[in-house]
């Protein structure tokens, strides 16, 4: 990001600052407004028996519930291996058998330069003694009906598909339709980084008290 001008507005979860526009094609030399946040992770998680794990939330923008992959914020300090554990723990009360990063993605070149990181979760089942505190609700769908709910523009999350089409540029395997065996077979065996359960489901353990 080009030199800073100063902060407009601030919120606790995000502030919008004046930058210079730099090398603007228009040539004008008023100051560009950014939103900075912390970079963000996202999950697109699996269970035991294939079904997706959602996050059904009020949006308030929209005036109505979404149905949404697990997501949130880096934590300063924290890694996004980290990160995704916690989030995925903290809104769905689950953890996973194995996750793997997959890519970086940015969604608002045009606003930001934060970056959210894509991971898939493998194994998801609920983690014993940890009571969720998050109000949303965690919905398990046959990968089908998310499919079908791409297929009717009724996800809204639509920013988040990019990941799944990177894991099959990537990987070769179609997230939605492949048998779950074929995906476990593709990610172990290819170069997307498996994190385990050291970095995975067993970190988030000693913050489920």
């Amino acid at each position: 990001m080009t030199s800073e001008f100063g902060t407009v507005f601030r919120t606790p979860w995000f502030e919008i600052r004046t930058v210079d526009p730099g090398r603007e094609p228009s040539g004008t030399t008023e100051p560009y407004y950014c939103v900075i946040r912390p970079n963000g992770v996202l999950a697109f998680v699996l269970d035991r028996a294939g079904a997706v794990v959602l996050v059904e939330q009020y949006r308030p923008p929209l005036g109505r519930a979404t149905l949404e992959m697990p997501a949130g914020s880096v934590d300063e300090g924290e890694t996004p291996e980290v990160a995704v554990v916690r989030e995925v723990l903290e809104e769905t009360g689950l953890v996973c058998d194995s996750w793997h990063a997959i890519t970086p993605c940015r969604f608002a070149l045009q606003r930001e330069d934060a970056i959210d990181y894509f991971f898939i979760g493998l194994g998801a089942h609920e983690a014993e003694g940890y009571q969720r505190t998050e109000h949303g609700t965690v919905r398990s769908l046959p990968r089908s009906e998310l499919l079908d709910l791409v297929k009717s523009h009724h996800f809204d999350q639509t920013a988040a598909l990019s990941g799944l089409y990177i894991a099959e540029r990537l990987f070769g395997i179609d997230l939605l339709t492949a048998d779950l065996a074929c995906i476990q077979s593709a990610l172990a065996t290819s170069a997307g980084e498996d994190l385990g359960t050291e970095n995975g489901s067993d970190r988030a353990r000693p913050n489920q008290q």
